[in-house]
């Protein structure tokens, strides 16, 4: 039976991540090593200047399932120190999108970017929601058809595996979606945010500073998020993660260093 590990960066008491091990348990064993709190934004930090801790936790469906102090990328390397080998990692459902290059902030496509380093097969899903739910628990949010497409590509991954030069999936379904919503294989968007910084005072006087980003609102067609925002269709755009830059290295050479 397929080993399938499942994390997250909401915590492991999301409902989110409940009801992708509902959605997997039917594709093999689940396991599940996923942080005890919210860690969104988190990237691809891990944790090594102190100890992590692991907390077993009951959870209806997984095979085993800890909590972690640490990041999504701690779930990941503790999980394939612990119990080796998986077919497949997923990483979600996570509460709010993950789209354009900014998914490299995500704690959520970082943990599965994490997993495609140790060459498992990964996918990164996440769904749209009013941004004050993705503070939560994902309470009174309906999983269902996000659900539905995470089986849906978790199955035909185990059977068929990823296309060559396809290291992971990075999956965003509208918060409208059904089981008939379309999807669209998708390329990053450029951008998802314009970040600032928003200087406040503090009752002592104190100046302190908080990042803040507003949401740009025009996409290009073709993009994860003119799929996801513009045609209301299910994103999956497929990351390979070397990032080197397809150019003739010999005319870079000449541009950054003349004829020596």
């Amino acid at each position: 039976m397929p080993r399938i590990l499942l994390t997250n960066d909401d915590g492991i008491y999301s409902n989110g991540i409940r009801a992708a091990v509902k959605a997997l348990n039917e594709l093999g064993e689940v396991y599940l090593v996923a942080p005890l709190f919210q860690r969104s934004a988190s990237g691809r930090a891990m944790t090594l200047h102190r100890p992590i801790r692991a907390k077993r936790v009951d959870v209806p469906g997984a095979k085993i399932a800890y909590g972690i102090d640490g990041t999504p990328t701690d779930c990941v390397i503790f999980a394939l120190a612990r119990f080796g080998e998986f077919d497949l990692t997923v990483s979600g459902i996570n509460l709010g999108e993950n789209l354009s290059t900014e998914i490299t902030v995500s704690g959520t496509a970082s943990a599965a970017i994490e997993a495609a380093t140790h060459d498992v097969p990964s996918i990164a899903i996440s769904l749209e929601v009013d941004w004050k739910k993705t503070l939560g628990e994902g309470e009174g949010v309906d999983f269902s058809a996000s659900a539905h497409f995470l089986k849906r590509i978790a199955g035909a991954i185990l059977e068929k595996g990823l296309p060559e030069g396809v290291d992971m999936l990075n999956v965003n379904v509208p918060s409208d979606a059904t089981r008939e919503t379309g999807i669209a294989i998708t390329r990053l968007a450029r951008k998802r945010y314009c970040p600032t910084v928003e200087e406040r005072i503090d009752p002592k006087g104190n100046p302190y500073y908080w990042i803040v980003g507003k949401l740009l609102e025009e996409f290009e067609p073709g993009t994860d998020a003119y799929a996801l925002k513009v045609e209301r269709k299910v994103s999956v755009t497929p990351i390979n993660i070397d990032m080197t830059a397809r150019v003739d290295f010999e005319e870079l050479k000449n541009v950054l260093f003349g004829d020596t």
